[in-house]
This record gives C-alpha cells, structure tokens and sequence, in this order.
C-alpha cells in the first residue's frame, strides 16, 4: 500500500498548518519515508505496517495513513489510522494496530453493559459519559460530531469507533463511518479532517489540497507526557480532534484542550504565573542600553577606545564598551566574549538581540545521561523551550521537565523537574537520578501467543515485533580480521544485554573486541554505525568454566538503544509476578544460518543446580551460535512473555557435525541469589551526578 506525500508550502492564516515535504535528498524517494520528527529514513515496506519506527510515529499517523476505499486491500482490516494489518490479527486480545482499534469492543463485540459502564465511570446518569473526574455529559453528547467534553472524550475512537460491516468502507481517524459521497467535497465532514487528506482525495476532481490542521505548544503552556504528542521542525504538536494535557511551563498547573480542525484549540488555556521584570532605569533599558543582568560583583564594563580603557557603570549610553566576567563565570553571547559592542544613541545595541550576561552554566550530559528519563529545557525567564544540548543554553532559572523515555510506563503522576542553580548545578537531579525505578518501568509487557509464530529454526523469518528484545552479539576475530557473530542477547534495559557466560569469558576476551547489533534480522555487515560497543563485560561469579553451570553474562553497553516497537526490553520473571510454570510450554527466537530471526519450541524441565533442561518439538533444533537465545514462556496473570533462562550448551543427541541438538541446557535466572545480582548492577549502571 502506498501513499501520495505532498510538499505543502504558504501560510493561511485561519489555520496553524505544519509543512509535510516529500523525501528530501537524504531518502531514496521509491524505497524509502522520511521521517517528519528528524529526516531519518526506513524502509518504505515500514510505512504505515500498524508498527511505529519513526520516534513520535509519524510514519503511523492518520494523515499519511488513511486510504480512499478504492485504494484499500479487501483482505486486510484496517486500523484508524489507515494502517493495514492481516485480518487474523483482529480480536486476538493482542493489540496490533498502533491506535488499538483491532480490539476495541466495539469491534469484537464486547458486552454492550461493560461498555456503558466504563464510559459513564463515576456519573449518575444512566446514559452520561465521564470526561475527566467530576465532568460529565449526557449521552446525546457521544459522537455527534461537536465536541463538549474538556477533554475530547465524547468524540475519541474509545467512544466512538464503529466496526465496518462491508469489505470496504471509511472511517475518520475517531471510527466515525463516513458515506463515501461525503468524501474529497472540500467539506470536512470528519473532526480530524481525514476525509479531505490529500493520500485519500489526490485523485478527486475538483478537490482542494488543504493541509492537515495541527495545535501546537504555546509558549506558556507545555505537552505533559499524558499527550500523544507529533514533532516536526523542533515543534511539537498534536492533530485536530487529538487531546492534549498541557502544564505552565513555570508551576504544575495542568489542564487538558482539543486540538480543533480549524488549528485552533477548544478553549482558552488558564493563565500561568507573571515572570518578574527589571525594574532598575539604569539597566533595563530606560535611561542606556538594556543590561538587565547586570551585577557590579560578576560583570565589570570596560570603555573602549584606542587609547585607553576605563571602567564605565551604567547607565551605558551613546559608547564603545567590552564586557568581562569574573574568572569563574561564563560571558554570555559567548561569540562576543572580549569583543566590543556598541550602544547607540537611541539606547538599543547594534548588535542584534545582544542580552549581556555573566553566568554560571549547568552541565548538559548531566540531565542526558539518564537512562530512564527524557528532559524537555526551557528559558527561565519567558519558557520558550531550548536545546538541552547546547550548554550556552542552560543557565541559571532553567527549567528541566522530564519525561519517561520511549520504552518506559509512568509510574506516579508526581513531577519530574529540575532547576538550575546561580551557581551552575542542577537542582535535585541526584535526587532524581537515584529514584528514577520509583517514577518509571520499562514497558516489557508483551503477551505471549504460541499460535502467532510458528517458524522453525529452518523456516520463514520470524516477525520482530515477536522478538523484540534480541540482538546479535559479534566478536572480533583477529585471524579474519573482522567482527563475526558469536552469541545471542537479551536486552533487559536498553543499554543491558543478558547473554550466556561463555560467550564473552574467555582469557583472550576483551571489552574492545564485542559490538551488538540492534533488533531484528541479523545483518552480514557489521556497519560500526548501526553498532553499540561494549562499556563493560561482567561474568556471574557462580559460572563454572568447567561445567558451565550459572552460564549467565552480562554486557553493559556504552550508549543505550534507541526504543522502537520492535527493539524493546524482555520481562524478567521478577518484573510480572509469581505465577510461572518451569514444566510447561516454550519457546527461544534466535538466528538461523542466513541471519533471519526464527523460533522453536519445546517443553522445560525443574530447574536443577542452576540450569534448566529444554526438549524441543520433533523437527526443531538449536545450533551454534544460539548460545546466549533467551528461553521463554508465560509468568504473570497476563500471559506475558517472559525470560526465565538462557541457552547454555547441547546435552542431548544431535548432529555433532553442525552442532545442533533438539536437548539443550539453560541456565535459569530463577535463583533470589541471581534476581539479586542481576538488579545490583542494573542500579550500578545508574549513572547519577556527584
């Protein structure tokens, strides 16, 4: 399936519009999308496959997505967003549209009674719907095209999806259906304007391209991380009919809004707390050149003439001056340190947005290192938002709020903020840093679905989504003078990989000799820049290298992976509870002989002297280079996936030739001695500021 993108350019003035543009030069326009958050390319067959790659999911979104019926695939159900999934997907109670709408139960015929009494929540009315605590609406307020809650609710594709009774038929990114003669007539008869989209309407006579209607950030008030929010040119924004909880960027006032087709928002934001303001004459602007941060114990004003320098104190008016610091403290703009500027008759520098300042600056590494949290930066003194990287930026009354990073689940609703000092440190981040458990968890919540993947190690790739935490291990072999694969890992954090001892203890093993790759099918070149390198190898201290029991490694990465739908963390049998079953069903994903993911299947033994014993399913083997596979099956009451072990060595009969055997040994993970270590140096690899 493939999609029109147009490059929208102008500016309207009734709308707030964001500019969508083709591929640029950087992406191969037949093969490949580009991303709108940051340029990056994927893969075309990526696009719009119901699986986010793109950071914010752009390469998902409705307005690229969405289909004319003529246009859609009569085999494949098609998600909200447009996205088209196999139609066997639907009502697994696995969510595979990346909107959710293949489960909603409207669609697989929920209990109609469940479903009114969740909508109404803690409302009296029998019929009413509850927006947000304390707000609620009647129901001839559900879906009728005109939004009343504060919120959105009554007009979100929780309420309003409806399921399609015919082969084809189109529905607004909400699930509203829509007659087709009410399509491509310059008319949006959808809240979200989807009906108008030029990837529906590019072949429609007499039709208007209009782009998509965005909301974005004001400069007072900011995306919590309860928004769903898009990105694109450094700004981030929501869709028509998309709600968005917004907090000031100076207190924790919070409320939500709905972005309206129109590019405006439902209501009027409340009002954030004044900033302060110069109110000395001699130095906010009044009788010389604005000097509002001036301090006469940090900042001295040097004339600037040929023949001598003397100190001047403000009122500066109508003169050649050069600015110095005290040794400790940073001029700022840094370009114009120790060079003169001048102040002009009418009071104004000629120098353009000149702002002269001496200033401690707080360390950017220090709020980036964090392997949990994402931080948003804005200015002190009005909240525009700013680069957390440029550390010229990140001076004192900087405000840092941060976010759980891709990959991660809140969860408390307490905010997560630091502040930086006049003397240049950051404001309770160690105390963050070191709480960063408390506030966020790794999403590691996959179901797990025998039926779904039924690849052996000689069959068809597996789908990555169904092994989203593996990753291939290489070493460097100084006879080929190259990286090879040697083992299997398991990502347990995004910078952590759980693989077999073996694997990376031997006396000629060094850090600098190991690179992972990231998810999915294994590559044949080892591109360094698709590559992570080792920041540490760490060997559990129970491993024999005589009988290889407690074959568990560790290898501690020096940069994180970046969280994708499918490159994302396994669950440990600590992280989901105490139900597992150590004699049942599993199954281990790892790479065959041309680098394709495949899976097998077999059944667990008791663990004993720290090892599991796992017999596959007649015509599946493991093999070589499987070492360090992660051996999975169900713990928790939900059917999670969930790693209990890792594939240690053959101890049963096989084809010593190729080394492959259908009975192998894991070594278990079980062990309160093992759970303990494992999460001791997960909290180790914590890197907080002194």
């Amino acid at each position: 399936m493939s999609h029109p993108l147009r490059c929208y350019k102008g500016v309207v003035l009734a709308l707030v519009f964001i500019l969508f543009c083709g591929p640029s030069e950087g992406c191969d326009e037949d093969e490949e999308f580009e991303c709108l958050e940051d340029g990056r390319c994927i893969p075309i067959e990526s696009f719009c496959d119901a699986k986010p790659d793109c950071l914010y999911a752009s390469d998902e979104s409705f307005t690229v997505c969405k289909a004319h019926p003529s246009d859609m695939m009569a085999d494949k159900y098609h998600c909200a967003t447009g996205a088209a999934i196999p139609a066997k997907l639907v009502c697994n109670d696995i969510v595979d549209c990346s909107d959710g709408s293949d489960e909603l139960p409207q669609v697989c015929q929920g209990d109609r009674g469940d479903m009114e009494e969740k909508f109404r929540g803690n409302c009296t009315g029998d019929t009413d719907l509850e927006c947000l605590p304390g707000e609620c609406v009647p129901h001839s307020a559900k879906c009728n095209n005109v939004i009343d809650c504060s919120n959105g609710r009554d007009e979100s594709l929780e309420i309003c999806m409806q399921a399609c009774e015919a082969d084809k038929c189109f529905q607004c990114a909400n699930g509203v259906l829509l007659d087709s003669k009410d399509l491509c007539d310059n008319k949006m008869d959808c809240l979200d304007g989807s009906d108008e989209l030029s990837n529906v309407c590019g072949n429609a006579d007499n039709w208007k391209q209009v782009p998509p209607a965005v909301c974005h950030e004001t400069v007072e008030h900011r995306f919590t991380n309860r928004t769903v929010f898009q990105r694109g040119n450094a700004q981030r924004f929501v869709y028509a009919n998309q709600a968005a909880e917004v907090q000031c960027w100076n207190s924790d006032r919070k409320s939500w809004n709905v972005c309206m087709n129109n590019g405006s928002w439902f209501h009027d934001f409340p009002p954030c707390i004044e900033k302060l303001v110069n109110r000395n004459p001699d130095t906010n602007g009044t009788n010389g050149c604005p000097i509002n941060w001036y301090n006469n114990e940090t900042m001295i004003i040097i004339n600037w003439n040929d023949d001598s320098e003397t100190i001047a104190l403000p009122p500066i008016q109508n003169s050649r001056v050069t600015f110095r610091c005290r040794e400790d403290m940073i001029f700022l703009p840094y370009e114009l340190k120790d060079k003169p500027v001048t102040c002009q008759a009418n009071k104004t520098w000629i120098e353009l947005d000149f702002h002269p300042r001496c200033t401690s600056l707080c360390s950017p590494q220090e709020i980036s290192e964090m392997y949990s949290l994402t931080p948003r930066c804005y200015n002190g003194d009005n909240g525009s938002p700013i680069n957390c990287q440029d550390k010229y930026s990140l001076v004192p009354k900087t405000q840092v709020k941060f976010e759980c990073a891709s990959g991660f689940i809140h969860k408390t609703s307490d905010p997560m903020s630091v502040k930086c000092t006049e003397d240049g440190e950051w404001e309770g981040l160690r105390e963050l840093c070191e709480q960063q458990e408390r506030h966020c968890n790794y999403e590691c919540d996959q179901r797990l679905n025998y039926t779904e993947v039924t690849m052996s190690k000689g069959g068809d790739a597996t789908d990555s989504l169904q092994a989203s935490w593996l990753v291939p291990i290489y070493k460097w072999n100084s006879t080929t003078i190259k990286h090879e694969f040697v083992c299997t890992g398991n990502l347990i954090r995004l910078d952590i990989v759980l693989t077999a001892a073996h694997c990376i203890n031997d006396r000629y093993s060094r850090k600098e000799d190991f690179l992972v790759g990231p998810s999915g099918n294994r590559s044949s070149s080892t591109d360094l820049k698709y590559l992570h390198r080792a920041r540490h190898l760490e060997v559990y201290s129970a491993y024999s290298k005589v009988s290889h029991i407690y074959d568990i490694g560790i290898v501690v990465l020096e940069k994180r992976m970046d969280f994708k739908q499918d490159q994302r963390i396994v669950c440990l049998p600590y992280n989901v509870g105490s139900h597992l079953d150590l004699k049942g069903d599993a199954m281990v994903s790892s790479y065959n002989s041309d680098g394709y993911l495949a899976t097998v299947y077999g059944r667990l033994s008791e663990p004993r002297n720290g090892d599991l014993n796992v017999v596959l399913h007649d015509g599946y083997t493991l093999c070589k280079g499987d070492s360090g596979s992660g051996v999975i099956t169900t713990c928790g009451l939900d059917n999670h996936k969930c790693l209990v072990a890792v594939v240690s060595r053959n101890m049963g009969s096989g084809d010593y030739g190729t080394f492959c055997s259908s009975n192998v040994t894991a070594a278990t993970l079980i062990s309160p001695h093992l759970q303990d270590y494992i999460e001791q140096l997960i909290r180790n690899n914590i890197n907080c500021p002194e």
